[in-house]
């Protein structure tokens, strides 16, 4: 049965185009102009992609190409249609995607790549960790922080006592840990951790709390509970499988992609992130006991940083942002160490 479909034949390694109609048969396939006259003929060609509301694109062995004026036309109109455009005129399937993707979006982002960060840190090389604290710390010395104006001996001095205090830990919590000291005026009273072991404390938090060798402690503790629990590199993994995920999902949208992957991944990780805060506070806390001292060093530290930081304008911030913040808030962390005192 001759199938004839009007289109558009478009010449090989040319711009140049006209009306024409395609015969089609099982035996041939043949496109004519108005006037009759063969532009080509024969059996070698292939069909593109069936895409939903696209033409069907005849790709002609001589480079030349087919478009039919009908995106619904087909080369055998008895032929099947393709399952995406199945999929499409279906209204039950795309009820259902409109209600689960989300939902599957949700659980990838919140629930699948979280196991699948804590399942692949321990795999991967202590090199490979050692070098992201080298790489990320001449980064940070490059941009927001700069040398330290405390003395050599005052920084000698709280590093013995810190590292004293974590080697009477027991020895299967004990880590490698380097504590190096920065000045960061527009950081403020800070410490962080990185990956393999560097503690970095700024010179604001160390004359902050210089009266409060507890509460020092209780901070450097807290951030030796991040390395503990690989959090740093477990945050690492997360989000870089999290990006790929938006990047795959929106490849064809760079603009929106890079926001999404410098916004969305902040907040779809803030949850995991304030569990981290948690586990290291907990570690602080339990340790500080370990140590024969109470948590009120973890609590004079964070009410110090709290008023520091603005005091209660800071608190009642803290509440609004606390979906968005990588902490939970301060007022949350200290009623919780009240309850190891």
């Amino acid at each position: 049965m001759m199938q004839s479909i009007p289109g558009t034949y478009y010449l090989a390694a040319s711009s140049q185009s006209c009306a024409a109609v395609l015969h089609y048969s099982t035996e041939s396939l043949s496109i004519l102009d108005p006037a009759g006259a063969v532009l080509w003929q024969g059996n070698d060609f292939t069909t593109g992609a069936d895409l939903p509301g696209l033409p069907l694109e005849v790709r002609l062995v001589d480079g030349s190409y087919f478009l039919p004026d009908d995106p619904k036309a087909r080369l055998n109109q008895f032929q099947k249609a393709g399952l995406a455009t199945r999929l499409e005129q279906h209204k039950t399937i795309i009820v259902l995607s409109v209600l689960l993707v989300p939902v599957l979006l949700w659980w990838i982002s919140m629930v699948g790549i979280p196991k699948m960060a804590v399942a692949i840190v321990p795999w991967v090389p202590p090199t490979a960790i050692a070098a992201v604290d080298q790489q990320t710390l001449l980064m940070l010395d490059k941009t927001m922080l700069n040398p330290s104006e405390l003395t050599a001996d005052t920084q000698q001095y709280w590093r013995e006592q810190w590292l004293q205090a974590l080697t009477s830990l027991p020895q299967q919590q004990q880590r490698v840990i380097d504590i190096q000291f920065r000045q960061a005026k527009h950081l403020g009273p800070n410490a962080f951790a990185l990956p393999a072991g560097t503690v970095v404390f700024t010179d604001e938090l160390v004359s902050l709390l210089k009266d409060k060798p507890d509460a020092l402690l209780a901070v450097f503790l807290h951030e030796v509970g991040h390395v503990q629990h690989q959090h740093g590199m477990t945050l690492l993994v997360q989000s870089t499988a999290t990006s790929l995920v938006f990047a795959m999902l929106f490849t064809d949208l760079e603009g929106i992609t890079e926001v999404l992957l410098g916004t969305g991944s902040s907040l779809l990780q803030a949850s995991f992130s304030r569990q981290m805060e948690s586990q290291a506070d907990d570690f602080a806390t339990d340790h500080l006991k370990a140590l024969g001292k109470s948590s009120s060093g973890f609590i004079d530290a964070m009410q110090a940083i709290s008023s520091a930081s603005g005091g209660k304008n800071a608190e009642e911030l803290e509440q609004w942002m606390q979906y968005l913040s990588s902490h939970p808030s301060s007022v949350e962390r200290i009623e919780k160490a009240k309850t190891k005192q």
